[in-house]
């Protein structure tokens, strides 16, 4: 059997909603007067088009930064908002003075009291990103390396992964990509701000919906069994995937986001980040979420015996493809377009398409064969 396994963000729909929520989350956290609020602007619960473009451009240097996680293969939008506050935050300490021995630098509000008057120098995040050849599972050590250089940090746990700051980020992102009523859905905790909109409801395919169910369709009506790994939670993957009426053709069980990903790195003796470039994701679509296959997934085994692709826009879904054996498709439709081809050409890969849809020639010719 042929099972298709897909991304979602690059793949079905537009990244960019996305991007310019994690950074409004770090601008938050900058400026609002419950976080750091640093006085050189002024925070807002709603922004016109233009001034969000403007607060993407300083807080990841006209997309630098981004491309830049993207290249390493960190996928996780809640991960790339944490380390670039992470950075900014350190060097906001640095350059105050503040002693972190007699300090309970999770407490930013607080944090945000000490800071002498001091302006963001978004530039700070490319640097650190440019001092060493990082992968997405170094970037973590290193950032911690990089507090106790900078501010002499000894508790390391403030910038674990999951740790106090990152879990910040997390419910910040949330409550802009979901909107202040719906955010405690998500995360079991009331909006702090009232009045958030939500970007959930403004997502831009990438190509017509209508179009992509259809293909789908005539996958399944192959013989072809479908999937989604996403790095999306369950319910930012849902919501536009029944207004599109997505999961007439998705089985449940074959859908599994950051939300499944994180309830597996919660399983005790789970000690790695299960999110891209770990297969975790994709191999627990696979399976089925076929519980008597969780080790498997965890460690990166395919026991499966199905002949597998994999459609994704980034270097990280391209990871997940070669550490199970599946064949990959490219999507040239991510951040950086087809900027991207000579990475892929570099990693080995033939398949590139400029959409979605043109999967389905490649799919079906393996399927028949």
């Amino acid at each position: 059997m042929t099972v298709v396994l897909f991304d979602v963000d690059g793949v079905f729909l537009s990244e960019e909603r996305c991007f310019d929520v994690s950074a409004l989350a770090v601008h938050e956290m900058l400026y609002s007067p419950r976080y750091l609020n640093l006085k050189k602007e002024k925070f807002k619960i709603d922004y016109t088009d233009e001034e969000i473009d403007d607060i993407r451009a300083s807080v990841f240097s006209n997309d630098e930064v981004l491309e830049r996680f993207k290249k390493m293969g960190l996928n996780s939008n809640w991960d790339m908002l944490f380390v670039t506050f992470s950075v900014l935050y350190i060097n906001l300490i640095r350059h105050s003075g503040i002693n972190v021995d007699n300090v309970d630098i999770s407490d930013i509000y607080t944090v945000g009291e000490m800071l002498a008057d001091v302006d963001v120098d978004y530039s700070h995040v490319v640097d650190f990103l440019k001092e060493g050849d990082y992968t997405k599972d170094t970037i973590y050590t290193e950032l911690i390396e990089y507090a106790r250089r900078r501010i002499g940090l000894s508790d390391p746990g403030i910038f674990d992964m999951h740790g106090p700051v990152w879990t910040t980020g997390q419910y910040k992102y949330q409550e802009w990509y979901l909107g202040s009523t719906d955010v405690k859905t998500s995360t079991g905790m009331e909006a702090e701000e009232e009045g958030k909109k939500g970007f959930i409801n403004d997502e831009e395919w990438i190509r017509p919906p209508g179009e992509i169910k259809a293909m789908l369709k005539r996958l399944i009506e192959s013989g072809v069994e479908i999937g989604v790994a996403t790095g999306r939670p369950r319910q930012e993957t849902l919501i536009p995937f029944h207004q599109q009426s997505f999961m007439d053709v998705f089985r449940n069980n074959r859908v599994s986001t950051a939300s499944e990903v994180l309830a597996a790195e919660g399983v005790e003796g789970v000690d790695v980040s299960l999110a891209k470039p770990h297969p975790y994701s994709y191999l627990w679509s696979l399976y089925g979420h076929d519980e008597t296959h969780f080790e498997d997934a965890v460690n990166k085994r395919n026991v499966s015996g199905e002949k597998i692709f994999i459609i994704g826009d980034s270097i990280a879904d391209f990871y997940c493809a070669d550490a199970v054996g599946a064949d990959f498709i490219a999507t040239l439709t991510g951040l950086t377009g087809r900027e991207i081809i000579p990475d892929f050409e570099a990693l080995g890969v033939t398949d590139m398409v400029e959409s979605v849809l043109e999967t389905e020639e490649i799919i079906l010719k393996n399927h028949h064969k």
